[in-house]
């Protein structure tokens, strides 16, 4: 079950709402660890910068049913970490210390309503990620964060992104009905391993994005400044908007479909390869 916050997180056009795992507050003043850290000031983790997909879950010995088409996902940048649940996007800051982590502010989390199983799983999670200490250990590209008793034994591998080098261009946008997009230049979108950017039919821009199986999230947009014609900034803020609150995606060979949700609009945008 999840208890409504306050909504502190504006989205270009819109806003997404965010939550706390009932429950699961820890405290949002760091705990103090009296050991030397493993990670210095200014030096990354080899775990950091990664998105990982839980691959196994043993809860005091018995093996947990993971659910393939909701995948749950963690990464750690420095001092956040985020991913998703399997339904919910959600992050956290956190504190390493000689391999061990423990979250130093309540979970927030978007609010998207889950199946029921997909809701208990996410509820289990949350809960083992707010049983802080956590220990954490990379060996052979495997991720291993087990609870502080050591019933709970998670293990990650990294995530094999489908979208990495590839490039696009707006074909149409839908809503109510669909609306073909034919400018030229083309709005396009290119994925690298980190970020995603193009022409946003006036200005350049660039994001970064995380892609837990076919979930999609597209964080931090910053565009250039430049000024155009009406129509053509119109089309750009509202391609924009769209991009910043894309929940997953659907892709073939020949066809790349986000799909957003800005409060009550839902709808997708259409790419196809870009020549």
């Amino acid at each position: 079950m999840l208890n409504k916050i306050k909504n502190i997180a504006p989205v270009l056009a819109g806003s997404i709402a965010f939550t706390v795992f009932c429950g699961l507050a820890v405290q949002s003043r760091p705990v103090p660890l009296t050991t030397q850290p493993v990670n210095p000031i200014g030096q990354a983790m080899p775990f950091e910068g990664i998105n990982w997909q839980l691959s196994s879950w043993r809860s005091n010995g018995t093996n947990i049913a993971l659910l393939p088409k909701n995948p749950i996902t963690i990464r750690f940048d420095g001092r956040r970490l985020g991913g998703s649940t399997g339904c919910n996007s959600y992050s956290a800051s956190y504190q390493l210390q000689n391999s061990q982590f423990r979250l130093t502010e309540n979970i927030i989390s978007t609010m998207i309503g889950c199946p029921t199983e997909v809701q208990s799983r996410e509820n289990e999670f949350a809960k083992f990620l707010g049983s802080s200490p956590l220990s954490v250990r990379l060996s052979q590209n495997r991720l291993t964060v087990t609870s502080a008793n050591g019933k709970d034994v998670l293990v990650f591998t990294p995530v094999q992104s489908k979208l990495k080098n590839t490039a696009w261009q707006l074909d149409s946008i839908t809503t109510n009905s669909t609306t073909p997009v034919r400018t030229r230049p083309p709005i396009t979108l290119n994925f690298t391993a980190n970020s995603v950017g193009g022409f946003a039919g006036c200005n350049q821009y660039n994001a970064s994005y995380q892609e837990p199986g076919n979930q999609l999230r597209i964080n931090a947009i910053a565009s250039t400044k430049k000024g155009c014609a009406s129509p053509q900034m119109q089309l750009e803020q509202s391609f924009l908007s769209k991009l910043g609150t894309v929940q997953r995606y659907e892709l073939t060979r020949t066809r790349l479909r986000l799909i957003f949700q800005n409060g009550d609009q839902v709808g997708a945008m259409t790419f196809r390869p870009l020549r």
